[in-house]
């Protein structure tokens, strides 16, 4: 998947956090941060990174100056149609030999082990 990425410059990293934001955009790096499971440095170079490359913006929340929302860009908009699909043939080849029984035990187990950290 990282090779296909690399096509548009994007990392698996970067796509982590440009997926979530398409799902819900204007959230803090905060929020952000605690939906991915990633530390808050982590997150804050990523978001560099992406709002270097013009894929972020990053405005002041109305009722807390101190707080930054996160949001796409139109170019975002248009590099996460080409990328989903990218993403959905990846976890298609990763499956394609499981059977539904197969693919509810290694989520039961990846549940299991995500509680264990």
């Amino acid at each position: 998947m990282s090779l296909k990425f690399k096509e548009y410059d994007i990392t698996p990293e970067q796509w982590v956090i440009l997926r979530e934001l398409s799902i819900k955009d204007n959230i803090s790096q905060n929020e952000l941060s605690f939906k991915v499971e990633k530390d808050k440095n982590t997150i804050k170079a990523i978001v560099d990174k992406l709002e270097k490359k013009e894929y972020l913006i990053r405005q002041e929340k109305p009722n807390d100056k101190r707080v930054f929302l996160l949001g796409l860009t139109d170019k975002a908009h248009i590099l996460i149609e080409k990328l989903k699909y990218i993403d959905l043939e990846f976890n298609k080849d990763l499956s394609k030999n499981l059977d539904e029984k197969d693919l509810e035990i290694f989520k039961s187990l990846l549940i299991k082990l995500k509680e264990n950290l």
